[in-house]
């Protein structure tokens, strides 16, 4: 540790320091995950070079390296979504007391605040679990980040010469018109911004379950989040966008069958930070 803190003290290159220190992190992040991503999209090239899907190897082996992803993470999503839908179930067996709560205390904002959290704690509730549609989100960002270093170093690492899938050039990024990109590629930011809203909507739950102003920002954050989605997705390479949408349809339908449409059917309202 002393050693550390005269490191710091002596050097003059601040930024140089910071590298030094986040090296060591980097390299421990690439070893768990972006090595293997390698290895798995590397090995279905391989596999998929001598058959008569060549032509659309890339794209393939896009879509099943997406779907090994998914089966490895999907335990930890299938527990937050077995969590959250018993959240929600007491939720809903706690909202007319809830109801009550908010009539007889609306002048008083900090009673009603305690005896909100008093009842959460009484049937264990995390108020936080309401934000849980950033989950999926959250727990993709450090494979996407590795993916995006995997496919901008794709020409060098990988053997093969067409990077395309149904005309997309899944190298280059879905508005990058100028090199070639067909109009077709704008199909997957918009379908990955569509599927981001269907996921996220399915693990929102209901406005009536949730605290006026906090069902506010959840409902807005349910309709940025696929915007946000759709306007990154064209800044990238389209694989980073297919690995979405593929990603964003395993874990729709493996939701469906753990806790079904959710608030899908609720009409969405971008509302102000207080509800009427």
């Amino acid at each position: 540790m002393m050693s550390l803190l005269a490191l710091l003290a002596t050097r003059h290159e601040p930024w140089d320091t910071l590298g030094d220190l986040w090296h060591p992190i980097w390299l421990l992040w690439w070893t768990i995950i972006g090595v293997p991503i390698h290895a798995i999209l590397k090995g279905l090239l391989s596999i998929l070079a001598g058959t008569p899907f060549s032509g659309l190897s890339f794209g393939i082996a896009i879509v099943l390296l997406t779907i090994v992803i998914k089966l490895i993470i999907s335990p930890i999503f299938q527990y937050q979504l077995t969590t959250s839908r018993r959240v929600q179930a007491e939720q809903r067996r706690i909202a007319p007391h809830l109801a009550a709560l908010r009539k007889k205390h609306k002048k008083d904002p900090q009673r009603l605040n305690q005896e909100t959290m008093a009842l959460y704690k009484e049937h264990n509730i995390n108020p936080l679990a309401q934000m849980s549609g950033c989950l999926p989100a959250l727990i993709q960002s450090p494979i996407l980040i590795a993916l995006f270093y995997v496919i901008r170093d794709a020409h060098s690492t990988f053997q093969i010469a067409n990077f395309q899938f149904l005309g997309i050039h899944l190298d280059k990024a879905c508005a990058d018109f100028a090199h070639g990109q067909a109009p077709i590629a704008l199909i997957l930011p918009l379908l990955a911004g569509l599927t981001t809203f269907v996921q996220t909507k399915m693990m929102t739950p209901p406005g009536q379950l949730q605290d006026p102003t906090q069902a506010a920002m959840t409902q807005n954050m349910t309709l940025i989040m696929p915007v946000f989605i759709g306007f990154i997705s064209l800044q990238f390479a389209a694989a980073l966008a297919l690995y979405w949408v593929v990603s964003n349809l395993f874990s729709i339908g493996q939701q469906y069958f753990i806790t079904g449409w959710g608030s899908l059917s609720v009409p969405p309202v971008l509302r102000r930070g207080k509800a009427a």
